[in-house]
């Protein structure tokens, strides 16, 4: 058989898109849990854009009760201050989970010098 650079070049394109496939997937997947805090108005809007099973809001929900919901889920995303992230942070990886991603985001409604955008997953 003979190799062409013709050859190599559909190869390597159909082989791109099989790992990209999955991987959009993953990425377009709805998250378990939203946890957001109302009392920011970049966190609250963040929160009636996306979609979500299930939402925890800081400003109403203590943390205790806001890791007794967490428990099992196997996508979490946030848009919260950097105390509240470090915190839940904390608490998810000592229940398995990993950090999937970690942003900061300029927050000027709100007056804070930046909140985290950031996800957690199950490995």
């Amino acid at each position: 058989m003979r190799t062409t650079r013709r050859g190599l070049l559909r190869g390597s394109v159909l082989a791109g898109a099989a790992v990209a496939i999955p991987v959009a997937a993953g990425a377009a997947a709805v998250p378990a849990l939203l946890v957001f805090d109302s009392r920011l108005a970049e966190s609250a809007d963040y929160a009636r854009g996306a979609a979500a099973v299930q939402r925890i809001d800081l400003a109403t929900t203590p943390l205790r009760a806001v890791h007794q919901a967490v428990a099992g889920a196997g996508l979490i995303e946030g848009l919260t201050r950097w105390s509240d992230w470090t915190v839940l942070r904390g608490l998810l990886e000592a229940d398995g989970l990993r950090r999937a991603s970690e942003a900061r985001l300029a927050a000027p409604l709100s007056g804070h010098d930046g909140l985290w955008r950031w996800s957690m997953a199950a490995r």
